[in-house]
């Protein structure tokens, strides 16, 4: 996978955002304007056509005092298959650690269905969908700047990765809190719940949060409350 500081200012506490499919740092870019600063280095994860973490990442990790996460949509499956045996606090968004299943994911057909009619026609309409009611402005600022042969790439490894790793263990850590959108039309509120209660995992609700939720959370601090 890919990741890039956002935030580097050798702090001791870090911060590691799993961003969505298809996306790029556009993402964590303007989550570091419109929310306030947390005081400690943050990186953004993206592209999940494989799942190492860089070597300069992994030693991040190893030397800070404390470890947090944020992880959304398949970024939530990502971050629990990346191999990190050390995190102190985990918040997923809009996403579940199974992304490929008919109760507890993205429903198999639609996920293949997605994937094989994906192109610019098809992104824009899957963004609408994503977006549900957040302003252009921001819609713009956030859009990946990936093609969508990439993200088609991506999303084509993500499905092989998922079917192989079913049946393997889980992350040795667990998340603290899902946060589930009750507007949510990529991964349904029924899926997450079923996934979440199985998982043992609190779960806060936000009913008028869409697949994208940022515009409903006032920033880092609250995701941890």
């Amino acid at each position: 996978m890919k990741a890039e500081w956002i935030v580097r200012r050798g702090c001791p506490d870090r911060l590691l955002f799993f961003n969505g499919w298809g996306m790029d740092r556009r993402v964590a870019d303007w989550l570091v304007s419109a929310w306030a600063d947390e005081g400690r280095d943050i990186a953004v994860l993206y592209d999940y056509s494989d799942l190492a973490l860089p070597a300069w990442l992994r030693e991040a990790i190893a030397e800070a005092d404390s470890i947090d996460l944020v992880a959304w949509s398949l970024g939530v499956w990502a971050a629990s298959n990346a191999g990190l045996a050390r995190i102190d606090r985990a918040v997923a968004i809009n996403g579940t650690p199974i992304p490929v299943d008919t109760e507890r994911g993205i429903p198999p057909e639609i996920f293949t269905g997605t994937l094989e009619s994906w192109n610019d026609a098809n992104r824009k309409r899957f963004e609408r969908r994503m977006m549900g009611g957040v302003s252009a402005e921001i819609v713009e600022a956030v859009r990946s700047d990936r093609s969508a042969a990439d993200q088609q790439a991506e999303l084509r490894s993500i499905g092989e990765a998922a079917a192989r790793f079913s049946t393997e263990p889980a992350a040795s850590w667990k998340f603290s809190k899902a946060l589930i959108g009750g507007r949510d039309l990529i991964f349904t509120p029924e899926n997450q719940r079923r996934s979440w209660r199985e998982a043992e995992v609190p779960v806060t609700e936000i009913a008028e949060m869409p697949h994208f939720p940022f515009t409903h959370i006032a920033g880092w601090r609250e995701l941890f409350a």
